[in-house]
This record gives structure tokens, sequence and C-alpha cells, in this order.
């Protein structure tokens, strides 16, 4: 019996992590989701401002990262239509734009807004850092008309903006550096607006001291982020039940594990036996 769990076939395994993973996306089953203090801060930051505050939000990923970044902007963009903000959105990523126009479009449609007074999409403008020091001394500089080639100063929504001074809240979207260098010392340092951020999970561990020292006032970090965002506004998406498959696979995992490793000890007391 010992041998045989030491000798298990592995495509067992890769059939029961296949299952664990499959059941609960196709059940659409959601474990409970506990939100950290980092995501409970970002949620906050929207949850403060009043109907009719104008968010900045800055779309700084590519199709790589689209599973966990993705449903991180779904949750922010749908909590704060939810509070009657007003939505600029930008992309510093050239692969974003797609990316950005898909969620806009979607949330459009939900909340049934209408662009350029109650959401606008300015595009992508390369120059990383450049283009956040111009949008602080001169927004409309720095974008000088929208994605579709509207002017700013014709757009409703963006006509009065004329320096990151004037967004009530300025929320990046990152699968890169764009939070620590670029955001936080061109941006939040230099013209002193709310800044909260949401990153692959990968990235989340570097931007701790940052919410520490208060320039970063809230951080999603990954598909768990995500989640747990989803959790705060009451509607359950492709994050919550990520994670619940991403659960029932650790499970499957760590079960072999200590079965691995049972049997291996087991196995190594009974063998000076066997030989006797």
């Amino acid at each position: 019996m010992i041998q045989k769990l030491l000798d298990i076939d592995r495509r067992i395994i890769f059939v029961l992590v296949l299952v664990a993973v499959a059941t609960p996306l196709l059940m659409g089953t959601v474990l409970p989701i506990t939100p950290t203090k980092e995501v409970q801060a970002a949620y906050d930051e929207i949850e403060k401002r009043a109907a009719g505050d104008v968010v900045l939000v800055s779309f700084s990923y590519g199709a790589s990262t689209v599973p966990e970044m993705q449903p991180m902007a779904r949750a922010i963009l749908r909590h704060a239509f939810r509070r009657d903000l007003k939505i600029v959105a930008i992309c510093l990523w050239p692969e974003a734009t797609g990316l950005a126009q898909e969620v806009l479009e979607d949330m459009a449609a939900e909340f049934e807004l209408q662009y350029g007074v109650d959401y606008a999409f300015m595009g992508y403008k390369p120059g990383n850092f450049s283009v956040i020091l111009n949008m602080g001394q001169d927004f409309h500089s720095a974008f000088p008309q929208d994605h579709w080639g509207t002017k700013a100063d014709e757009l409703e929504l963006t006509r009065p903006l004329r320096s990151l001074k004037d967004f009530d809240l300025v929320f990046d979207l990152a699968a890169g550096d764009s939070i620590e260098f670029w955001w936080i010392p061109y941006g939040q340092e230099k013209f002193g607006f709310p800044f909260a951020a949401g990153c692959t999970a990968v990235m989340a561990p570097d931007l701790y001291p940052f919410l520490d020292s208060g320039q970063l006032n809230g951080l999603l970090g990954g598909l768990a982020g995500a989640a747990e965002y989803e959790t705060l506004i009451d509607h359950s998406g492709t994050a919550s039940k990520g994670m619940s498959a991403q659960s029932f696979a650790h499970l499957i995992i760590v079960a072999f594990v200590i079965i691995g490793n049972a049997a291996y000890f087991i196995s190594r007391r009974t063998r000076p036996e066997q030989r006797s």
C-alpha cells in the first residue's frame, strides 16, 4: 500500500487538479473571502468621495496579466460608477488601450453612462513618467484630445481639468513599475493627490513600504486583491470564482504533499523490517 502511494501515476494528480479547478469555475462556487486592510483602504478611498468627484484611472498593463488585472479594473470602475463618480481613463502602456476600452464600454452599458459627461477615455500617450509630469503641469497639454480625436476642451468632463490637482483620486492599475517609479516620485509626491493602486501579485510585496509611508493610500494585489474588492462591493465576478478554483487546486496539492511525505517516512521505518 505504501509503495503504491510512492509510485502513484502523475496523471492521476493532473486529473484531480483539473477537476479541482474546473468544478468551482463551472458551478460558480465562491468561497468566503476576508478583505485585507490594504484592499479595504483602497475601497474606502472611493467610498469617501462625493457624487460628481473625478477619478483618474491609469491603465498600465497588457494581455499577459489580464486574468489578474482585468477583474480588478472592473471591480474598481463598478464601485466608482455606483458612487456616481466621474472617470477619466488614460493608458501609459500601449497594450492597455484595447483592454481599457473593453472595460469602459462594458461599464457604460451596465450603468447607462454618457460619454464625455460621466466618463472619458483619453487613450495612450508614450513617455512614461514624463506624461505624469506633463499632466501635473497642464492636463490638456498631455492629453489635448481623447482616444477618438475629440478635443479635451470639447468634452464636458475634461474641459475644466487643468492639472493632476484637479482630480479627487488617482488610481493606477499596473503590471510594471509605474506605481513606484512613475506615479509616486513624479506624481503623488510632487502634486499631492490621493493615490491608490492595483498590481499583479508578484509586485505587491515591494509596494508595502509606500503604504506605510502614506504615499500609497490603498493597494489591490493580484487576483486575491481583486476578489477581496469584489467581496467589498458585493459583486462576485471572475476574481472570486478564480480564487475558489485556486484554493481547491492548492488543497489537492497540499494533500498530495502530505500523503507523499507520510508514505516516504513510513517506508523508511518499515524498510529494515522487510530486510530482516
